[in-house]
């Protein structure tokens, strides 16, 4: 159990973490294109800090991710990527604890499930809205997906680093 200072520092680190990963978005891969998309590492992030947090630290912070991705993104729906993380979260915490031992292995394979559950769930709204979209939906998050986990390594060292940096004991 870590005392109430070193929680706080913990979270400030991987505050930190998250926004260097933001800039790296958005001064950089925002101009990239691979497979003819752009990396979103947002899931990514989502997912990784999940893996080496549980599943309700990933939640709550993938929560947090959401509505900071909604605020300055534009989505499908109002509040898309509040829904979608926390659940992308919640599943790689699980998959963590219980599939998988926290490594890169592990962080690309959250990642592929939280890109699923993203691109699943707005091939979904796209259906309810009357759009035959299942094809293309699965296309483009196929080909972000691949697009992304070029830099999921990145993410992966990244959090890695903080992890450690705060979990001495364990």
């Amino acid at each position: 159990m870590i005392g109430r200072s070193e929680f706080y520092i913990k979270w400030l680190l991987y505050g930190a973490a998250t926004f260097l990963m933001l800039l790296l978005q958005g001064f950089l891969l925002q101009y990239l294109r691979i497979f003819g998309v752009m990396p979103f590492l947002y899931p990514a992030l989502a997912a990784v800090l999940s893996m080496y947090e549980g599943a309700f630290g990933g939640t709550v912070y993938s929560l947090v991710l959401g509505v900071l991705c909604d605020l300055t993104l534009p989505g499908p729906i109002p509040c898309f990527y509040t829904l979608v993380f926390p659940a992308a979260g919640l599943c790689a915490g699980l998959l963590s604890k219980s599939w998988l031992p926290a490594g890169l292995p592990c962080a690309l394979a959250v990642s592929v499930v939280a890109f699923a559950l993203t691109g699943s769930f707005h091939a979904l709204l796209l259906a309810v809205s009357g759009k035959a979209a299942w094809a293309a939906a699965a296309s483009t998050a196929l080909r972000e997906t691949g697009a992304t986990l070029l830099f999921v390594p990145v993410v992966f060292l990244l959090f890695r680093k903080v992890y450690r940096k705060c979990h001495i004991d364990d």
